[in-house]
């Protein structure tokens, strides 16, 4: 931990300073010469900071805007699906959530609650596997094949009810299936008497960027209303990814 820290306190003072030198940052954060360059050397040579060539001084990367960017692409995303997440719930008088990817989980990055005030799972920040969810199965739907094969052989798929599917041939059967219909079903299979259905969001080059899920009690998401609510919530999913930039069809 106190390499980390050391790491820290470097990448903080060169974004103070806006650029530094291996002495600079040895006099300020009273590392030794040798440490201080064995550190930036790593940062470089993972493009967290590059060297001017003129003045041998070390800055931050772009690097650190692309992680920044997507920061602000989860913040951009909540903001955008918030209101929709809200219809959704209106619409239907059940829980309706926004999900990303995480590797290999699933995580809830915002939430809005029914009427009935069941808990659930789907608390903001919660962290669910991708397998047993519906905003999970999703998430697996929008990997390519060679993505999906590589996660059933690195993944440890345990039963969370007796439905849930772990077996790699018929999750491969489901994700087909979620692929085929554009929405995926979590039938009792995180949590007994919770049912729901989830769909895609699109970022603007087609590509999956969220989920959008919808939840309850199964004695009021009965299996007969799966499409019937999975219209309602591809409709507001496909809105989100409009204002992401996706065009329909192309």
């Amino acid at each position: 931990m106190k390499s980390l820290h050391k790491v820290l306190d470097i990448v903080d003072y060169i974004a103070l300073s806006g650029k530094a030198g291996i002495r600079e940052i040895s006099d300020h954060t009273g590392f030794p010469p040798p440490t201080a360059h064995r550190i930036v050397s790593t940062l470089v040579g993972r493009h967290y900071l590059e060297q001017d060539p003129a003045t041998k001084g070390y800055a931050l990367s772009l690097k650190f805007l692309e992680l920044g960017s997507l920061v602000q692409h989860r913040f951009d995303l909540v903001r955008i699906a918030k209101p929709h997440l809200e219809l959704i719930v209106a619409e239907t008088k059940e829980s309706a959530s926004l999900i990303v990817r995480d590797g290999d989980e699933a995580v809830y990055l915002d939430h809005v609650q029914d009427q009935h005030m069941l808990q659930l799972f789907t608390r903001v920040g919660a962290r669910v596997p991708l397998y047993s969810t519906g905003g999970g199965k999703v998430l697996l739907g929008g990997m390519t094949d060679a993505e999906i094969g590589s996660y059933l052989k690195r993944s440890n798929r345990t039963r969370h009810t007796d439905r849930t599917l772990v077996e790699a041939e018929a999750l491969k059967t489901e994700l087909a299936a979620v692929r085929r219909l554009g929405y995926a079903v979590d039938d009792e299979e995180m949590e007994e008497g919770i049912r729901c259905v989830a769909v895609p969001v699109y970022k603007h080059d087609g590509t999956v960027a969220a989920a959008l899920s919808l939840s309850g009690a199964a004695i009021r998401i009965r299996r007969e209303r799966m499409e019937e609510l999975a219209r309602i919530v591809l409709y507001r999913a496909l809105s989100v990814s409009r204002a992401l930039g996706f065009k329909p069809g192309k």
